[in-house]
């Protein structure tokens, strides 16, 4: 966690990341990929739709299969989704802590957001700074 004062222009690719998730995240690793700020954040918001994502199409796997059960297997499916509800608020609180740490230029990641960046992503040679 580093509590330097960035650039201006490195601000704005981190919160860019944000705002465009997956593009602005991409867009932010490429033009401006050596500056720690932006690493950080680009790949956190990466990993966090991601991680949505993920949720989503294993929710939908167990859904099928458990679909399959006669009368009980729909109702625990459905039940499932409001994990899959509490997974997304849980991510979108996370997308709101990290854009503002973006825009305030601090180098802070989120611990689940973070380990999801490193097993998709890799260490790439930094330090991993804990929350």
């Amino acid at each position: 966690m580093s509590r330097q004062k960035h650039k201006d222009a490195d601000r704005r690719f981190a919160a860019l990341a944000y705002i465009l998730p997956v593009i602005g995240g991409l867009l932010g690793l490429a033009l401006d990929g050596g500056n720690p700020l932006t690493r950080v954040h680009a790949r956190q918001s990466i990993s966090t739709v991601i991680a949505l994502i993920i949720t989503f199409f294993v929710w939908a796997a167990v859904g099928y299969v458990l679909s399959l059960i006669p009368i009980a297997g729909p109702i625990v499916a459905i039940a499932l989704f409001s994990l899959v509800i509490a997974m997304a608020a849980f991510l979108a609180a996370n997308w709101l802590f990290s854009f503002v740490m973006a825009l305030r230029g601090e180098e802070r990641t989120i611990p689940f957001a973070n380990r999801v960046a490193l097993r998709v992503f890799g260490n790439g040679g930094a330090e991993t700074p804990s929350a």
